[in-house]
């Protein structure tokens, strides 16, 4: 239980930090809601263009192998699509947090003209991880208990290894392959507090979005009790908009906290208004912060 409280502390701080750095610098919102606009779209595309070909229906008179195909290709361009999307608004958004911790005063454009700088590389690593996505998505649906559980590991395991990816690529210009290798090494370095910082910080927003059960469950029983739909409609409504305002801060603060993570990792640097306190071994409640040594690249 004490792990579990000092655990929670120390995402509440990085928390409290991570939004006062978004207070600051309001722009750091705009990214995530031009994303999620990005990703709308995206998503409306695709769902218009299946009902196209369906009501055209030759794709569908192919035969069976072929349109299975056909739902794989498209299913795989879906990934690629969405991956990229999420993927070049992150790198924009580590960048401007990074100009922020490093003392300057950062701008949309400035973001994105770093992601524009990396595009290929980004690009390539979208490709690279919508496939493996597609590779875990297709061993959870199709192999049975087994599957779902060697799939889930698989998943959680990969997300660990390719956390530090994205500004590795932005910074240190690899190749996608070269990244995950970097990531990897970044994240052994630096397993704690890496892993600390996200937990702490995945823990509080985990709290912050059950407390918008409390104006639906509420909406249910008003709506219930009265017979007036419309309440019920109201709350329904709120809670949509709290959990998607809740989820433009949980992504501007990932950002934020990546890019404080990634720069501590590399040049053993506490970003201003972060305390090395906070970036403790997760699994430890008494671990104590020591700074790594500088790295040294190896390549």
């Amino acid at each position: 239980m004490a792990g579990f409280l000092d655990r929670l502390g120390r995402g509440w701080t990085l928390t409290k930090t991570s939004f006062k750095i978004i207070r600051e610098e309001k722009q750091l919102l705009v990214l995530p809601v031009l994303s999620g606009i990005t990703l709308v779209m995206v998503v409306m595309s695709f769902i218009g263009g299946m009902f196209g070909l369906m009501a055209w229906g030759n794709v569908w008179s192919a035969g069976g192998n072929a349109v299975a195909a056909f739902v794989f290709v498209l299913g795989f361009l879906f990934y690629l699509v969405t991956y990229f999307i999420g993927i070049y608004f992150n790198a924009a958004l580590v960048h401007c947090a990074t100009i922020k911790l490093q003392g300057g005063k950062p701008t949309l454009g400035e973001g994105f003209r770093a992601a524009n700088q990396a595009l290929g590389k980004l690009f390539a690593w979208a490709a690279v991880a919508a496939t493996v996505g597609m590779i875990i998505s297709a061993i959870q649906s199709r192999g049975g208990i087994i599957g779902r559980i060697v799939g889930t590991i698989a998943g959680v395991a990969w997300s660990i290894a390719i956390f530090f990816a994205v500004p590795v690529i932005l910074y240190e210009k690899l190749s996608p392959f070269a990244a995950v290798r970097r990531s990897v090494e970044i994240m052994r370095r630096t397993w704690g507090e890496a892993m600390g910082g996200t937990l702490g910080m995945g823990i509080i927003f985990a709290l912050l979005a059950l407390a918008g059960l409390v104006p639906l469950i509420a909406g249910i029983l008003l709506g219930v009790s009265t017979g007036n739909i419309w309440i019920l409609v109201a709350l329904v409504i709120i809670t949509v908009v709290y959990w998607m305002a809740l989820a433009i801060f949980y992504s501007a603060a990932q950002g934020v906290l990546l890019a404080a993570l990634y720069r501590y990792a590399v040049t053993g640097t506490v970003s201003p208004g972060f305390n090395a306190a906070v970036y403790n071994n997760p699994w430890s409640a008494a671990a104590t912060w020591q700074a790594p040594p500088p790295y040294r690249p190896s390549y």
